[in-house]
C-alpha cells in the first residue's frame, strides 16, 4: 500500500486511528494517568494499583507509549507533559472527562452511525435517556471541560452595558454563564436546561463557587419558554441537536425575550461553507450529531440567516483561534426591538 504526499491514509483513519482513540478514552476511564500522576509505575505495577489484567496493562501502556502519551523510564512509564496537562483528572486545563466519560458516550452513539445514516436512526439521549445518570454526568462535565478556556473569549463577545439578567438555554455546566457572572458584578444569570443536565450542572457551579449568582431550571425551552424580559439569551452546543424549523424558533423566542438593546449569543460547531478548506473538525462532528439527534452542523452564513430573518441588528459571526470549528453568532435587539 502507497499513499501519496497529502493523501488520505484509510489504514491510519480506518484502523489505527480507531484503536488510537478507544485507548486514550480506556486509560482515562480506568484512571492510568492519574495514578501515574501520583507516581511512574511499571506497566505491571499499573495493573496491580488499577485491578487490571497486567496483559492488558502492558498492551495499553505500549500503545500510549507510540502515541507519545506516555514515556519510558527504565522498566517504569510516566506521564508526557501533553497527558499531565490535559489527561491527568485534577489538571487545571483537564479535559479527561471529556476523552474519557465522555468519549464512552460518543462510542456509543457511533455505534449506531451505520443504522443512522441508512434508516435516520438517532441515540436520542436528549429525548429517551434521561435515566441513565452516570451517562450524563460525564456528558455535561467533559462539556464544560472542552469549553472551559474559551468562555471568557466568548463573553467578551457580548457587547452590552450592565446587563442584569442572562437567561442561557441548554446551558447545562454553567461555563458561559459563570464567565459572563465574573465580567459582570451584578449580573444574575438563569441556566435553562432538561432535569438530568440541570441535576449535573448544579453541582458543578456550586464547585465553582457561583451557586449564589447562577441559578437553573429544569425544563425544555421549546415547552416552558424564556421567560423576560432579558439582557442576554445565550444558546451554545445546542442547535447542533435541533432541525432548522425548531433552530429558527429558538432565536424567535429569544428575540422575544431580550430587552431593547439585548444581546442573543449563538455558539456551535460549525459546518464549513460550501468550497471553503475549513476546518475539518466541523465536518467530523456533523456525523456524530446525525447519529446522536438527526441533526447537523450548520454553516456560519445559516446562522447568521437566522438572527437577521429576525431582524436583529449588528449580526456578527467571530471565531476563536483557540477552537476553530466553533463560531460564535452575536446580534442584538435594535431599533426594531
Amino acid at each position: 500500500m502507497v499513499i501519496a504526499t497529502g493523501e488520505p491514509d484509510p489504514f491510519r483513519d480506518g484502523f489505527t486511528a480507531l484503536i488510537a482513540a478507544r485507548a486514550l478514552c480506556t486509560a482515562c476511564t480506568l484512571g492510568v494517568f492519574d495514578a501515574l500522576r501520583e507516581a511512574p509505575d511499571s506497566p505491571a505495577g499499573l495493573a496491580r494499583r488499577l485491578a487490571l489484567d497486567p496483559r492488558g496493562a502492558d498492551a495499553l501502556a505500549t500503545a500510549l507509549v507510540a502515541m507519545g502519551y506516555l514515556e519510558r523510564e527504565g522498566e517504569r512509564v510516566r506521564n508526557a507533559a501533553v497527558s499531565e496537562r490535559l489527561l491527568v483528572s485534577s489538571a487545571e486545563g483537564s479535559i479527561a472527562h471529556f476523552v474519557g466519560a465522555q468519549g464512552e458516550l460518543h462510542w456509543r452513539v457511533l455505534g449506531l452511525l451505520p443504522e443512522s445514516v441508512r434508516e435516520g436512526r438517532a441515540f436520542a439521549l436528549h429525548e429517551e435517556r434521561w435515566e441513565e445518570d452516570e451517562l450524563w454526568e460525564g456528558y455535561i462535565r467533559g462539556l464544560f471541560e472542552i469549553s472551559r478556556a474559551e468562555q471568557d473569549a466568548n463573553a467578551a463577545l457580548v457587547d452590552v452595558e450592565h446587563p442584569h439578567r442572562l437567561v442561557d438555554v441548554a446551558g447545562g455546566h454553567g461555563g458561559f454563564a459563570m464567565a459572563m457572572c465574573r465580567r459582570h458584578p451584578a449580573l444574575r444569570a438563569e441556566v435553562l436546561d432538561l432535569p438530568p443536565s440541570v441535576a449535573v450542572g448544579r453541582r458543578i457551579v456550586h464547585e465553582q463557587g457561583f451557586a449564589d449568582r447562577v441559578d437553573f431550571r429544569a425544563g425544555d425551552v421549546f415547552a416552558t419558554g424564556l421567560g423576560g424580559p432579558a439582557d442576554v439569551v445565550s444558546v451554545f452546543n445546542l442547535v447542533h441537536h435541533l432541525p432548522e424549523r425548531r433552530g429558527r424558533e429558538l432565536v424567535r423566542l429569544a428575540r422575544r425575550a431580550l430587552r431593547p438593546g439585548g444581546c442573543l449569543v449563538l455558539g456551535d460547531s460549525a459546518r464549513p461553507e460550501p468550497g471553503e478548506d475549513d476546518d475539518p473538525r466541523g465536518a467530523i462532528s456533523s456525523l456524530l450529531f446525525h447519529a446522536w439527534s438527526h441533526g447537523r452542523n450548520f454553516t456560519p452564513r445559516e446562522l447568521v440567516g437566522w438572527l437577521e430573518d429576525e431582524g436583529m441588528a449588528d449580526v456578527t459571526a467571530h471565531r476563536n483561534p483557540d477552537s476553530p470549528w466553533r463560531v460564535v453568532i452575536t446580534g442584538r435587539i435594535g431599533s426594531r426591538g
